[in-house]
């Protein structure tokens, strides 16, 4: 007991904020990132990511499964103390980034018809101790931009909010189909303001964290090609840029890279919830995943990504098991 008082008194002082331009005195550094973590699984994941010697871990979304039927979020409180005593104690030494997807957003699936959605940001800013004075307290939605200097290069590091402000999709569950009506949003008016004004600071690399993918377009699941306007929109938006980009994303409980023109795409899902066995080899039967963007194969176990920032201004991502082993990479500069 007196260990579990511990750990969670020292995961109060972990703090999530923005800042300009922190310099970085290292001459490498390696940022960790991953989805789908679930509170009531054992997480042995975190022994390979130990390993790593990570500066940085981002979190991409479903960071607990506090989302009940009821939509209630009795169950996202409960999930967020017990997350709190699951996640290892070095982690608490690391700085730590977080959006949410939709089992953390309180609604499985939900968008902007979600009620309580205002409830469930001050829970999500509480577990993940966001400053007072971030813009998070105050704005619409928990997405966020980051600037800092890694290893010579001038990085724009940016989370978005894909729930908040989403317009519900044309199907009530899935099989998801790409929707015509081009009144519907994905972030919203503000945040798609927000965002195109963060773009045009001068960086020399963009991360942009999607809790779902964005370039694939061939699943049934959701996705940004649900709303193609609004992907397309995203898609123009990063191209206008003259710096390259990387996107990561969740979601999916699989894992794989996928390629655009200039833009990469790596997945990294899920950290200690794969699709079990049997359910993966009758939906392979039925549907069998590909992607015309695809240039790795698909992974369905357990994995975390990696971006490395190495001291000649290299940039590598780089996707690993359960066991710290590679399972793709991608050098992007």
């Amino acid at each position: 007991m007196t260990k579990l008082i511990c750990k969670a008194f020292i995961f109060a002082f972990i703090t999530i904020s923005s800042s300009v331009y922190a310099d970085q005195l290292d001459d490498s550094y390696i940022l960790g990132f991953g989805s789908c973590i679930t509170e009531k699984r054992d997480q042995p994941i975190w022994k390979a990511i130990e390993k790593e010697n990570i500066n940085e871990f981002f979190f991409m979304g479903d960071n607990v499964y506090g989302d009940t039927k009821d939509g209630l979020l009795d169950g996202m409180r409960a999930s967020y103390d017990k997350q709190k005593k699951m996640f290892p104690e070095w982690l608490s030494n690391k700085k730590l980034n977080a959006i949410w997807d939709d089992h953390d957003y309180g609604k499985n699936d939900g968008g902007t018809e979600y009620p309580l959605k205002d409830e469930a940001q001050r829970l999500f800013l509480e577990f993940w101790n966001i400053d007072a004075n971030d813009p998070r307290h105050k704005r619409k939605g928990i997405y966020f931009n980051e600037e800092k200097i890694i290893s010579g290069l001038r990085v724009n590091l940016i989370g978005l909010d894909t729930r908040y402000h989403r317009s519900p999709l044309d199907q009530q569950s899935k099989p998801y189909y790409p929707s015509t009506d081009t009144t519907k949003t994905m972030l919203g008016d503000e945040q798609w303001a927000w965002l195109e004004k963060v773009l045009n600071n001068k960086n020399d690399l963009n991360i942009i964290v999607s809790s779902i993918q964005v370039l694939p377009t061939d699943h049934i699941f959701e996705k940004w090609h649900n709303l193609p306007h609004e992907r397309k929109r995203l898609i123009d938006l990063l191209n206008a840029q003259s710096k390259p980009t990387i996107i990561l994303s969740g979601d999916r409980h699989k894992a794989a890279i996928y390629k655009k023109g200039n833009l990469i795409e790596m997945t990294s899902s899920s950290m200690n919830k794969p699709v079990s066995k049997p359910l993966s080899f009758f939906s392979n039967l039925i549907f069998s995943e590909s992607d015309k963007y695809l240039i790795s194969d698909i992974y369905e176990s357990e994995n975390y990504g990696l971006i490395i920032f190495n001291d000649d201004k290299n940039v590598e991502i780089i996707l690993k098991d359960l066991d710290g082993l590679t399972i793709s990479k991608y050098k992007v500069m």
